[in-house]
């Protein structure tokens, strides 16, 4: 198996956006091509700055390595068997919760740091530093920050929306976030991409997901061609797109969530069910890092049309296809009485009378889990031939 290219993956993220402004801006200082010579001063800075390589690290950097003593002791954290599948201690779910803590501030940090190397980058831009010591602008992001110009010149691009998302969200989000979200904003604006990425934040922590660049894309795609101007009425359409595409709405502006399934639940009169799944990290194929929703088929269609193109098909054949769909229909029709039981009624009840805090939150995880489970299922079944 090939060994995943970590600085390929990030040139990859933006080589396809727009190019700016050249990335081998000739130093003209020097001449063309010239290249600086070392001196006995450079050679001493050379040999002195791969010293301090291995100095302490600064106040910043000890700062995000300072999030590890918050980590439980490893210990302290008791070792599992490959098949053990028993709940979680009560000792287990602090821990967990303890270290998913740190996890996302380590993230969060790492995704600052993104942000702050891309203001940094249009300073050395601004100030041509680079003229002394390397021919090009390029040469310089790649020696300085070990990526491709073209990373470089796409995190300062999309440095401005990236800040003001977070400003507006409280929230820095991904560099592969903001390379969708800058669509948005060629398309209809800064406001814009800050609108869609904080109503798809909003919509997916609704359903205890993360955004993610498929949803955002989802929902770019499915932005009216022309928005109203920047106010409170865009910021609406914005929502109610956002909401509709990712499943939480019907087109008609009601929860998805009150839907009634099957029958008079949203199954047509030939037993074929709509489900429309949102794009969310649960269910987002790992093959090819993209969510693969195809569109719901006609079950009873299907059976008849291989019936008929198939002058081979047997009586035999057909009674276990027709089994293999009534299981499919058995199985919606239980899922159509979970989900009557499981309403949100019953779950704000148990919330507010439950003693048991841990219990009902493991509950509720342990039943958005099997739920995401049956999704992806479906999601990853093939389709019909």
């Amino acid at each position: 198996m090939t060994a995943y290219d970590t600085d390929a993956a990030l040139d990859d993220l933006f080589d396809d956006l727009g190019d700016d402004e050249p990335d081998n801006e000739p130093n003209n200082e020097g001449g063309a091509g010239s290249q600086q010579q070392p001196t006995p001063a450079t050679d001493v800075a050379r040999r002195t700055s791969a010293i301090l390589a291995g100095r302490a690290p600064s106040a910043s950097v000890s700062a995000v390595l300072e999030l590890a003593r918050d980590l439980p002791r490893l210990d302290d954290v008791r070792e599992v068997d490959e098949d053990d599948f028993s709940d979680l201690t009560e000792i287990e779910e602090q821990q967990k919760a303890q270290t998913e803590t740190v996890m996302e501030a380590a993230l969060a940090a790492a995704d600052a740091a993104v942000w702050v190397l891309a203001l940094a980058l249009e300073r050395a831009a601004r100030g041509r530093w680079w003229r002394r010591t390397h021919d090009t602008y390029g040469a310089y992001v790649e020696a300085k920050l070990h990526r491709s110009a073209v990373y470089g010149r796409q995190l300062r691009a999309n440095a401005p929306l990236a800040l003001e998302t977070a400003r507006h969200t409280g929230v820095i989000p991904k560099p592969s976030h903001v390379k969708i979200t800058a669509k948005t904003a060629k398309t209809h604006g800064m406001e814009a991409g800050v609108s869609v990425y904080k109503a798809v934040l909003d919509a997916s922590a609704e359903v205890g997901e993360n955004p993610t660049a498929e949803a955002l894309m989802a929902v770019h795609k499915r932005l009216p061609a022309q928005l109203p101007p920047p106010g409170d009425e865009m910021h609406v359409v914005i929502e109610r797109t956002t909401r509709e595409t990712l499943g939480l709405e019907d087109g008609a502006g009601a929860p998805a969530a009150e839907a009634e399934a099957f029958e008079s639940e949203g199954v047509d009169s030939n037993g074929s069910a709509s489900i429309e799944a949102p794009v969310f990290e649960s269910n987002i194929k790992e093959s090819n890092g993209d969510a693969s929703i195809e569109a719901p088929t006609d079950t009873t269609t299907t059976t008849t049309t291989a019936a008929t193109t198939n002058p081979n098909t047997t009586e035999i054949i057909d009674a276990e296809l027709v089994a293999h769909l009534d299981t499919l229909k058995d199985g919606l029709k239980e899922l159509a009485a979970v989900k009557k039981t499981l309403t949100k009624a019953a779950f704000a009840a148990a919330a507010s009378t439950s003693a048991d805090a841990v219990e009902y939150e493991r509950l509720r995880n342990a039943i958005m889990k099997r739920a995401g489970e049956i999704r992806n299922t479906a999601l990853n079944a093939p389709t019909a031939t």
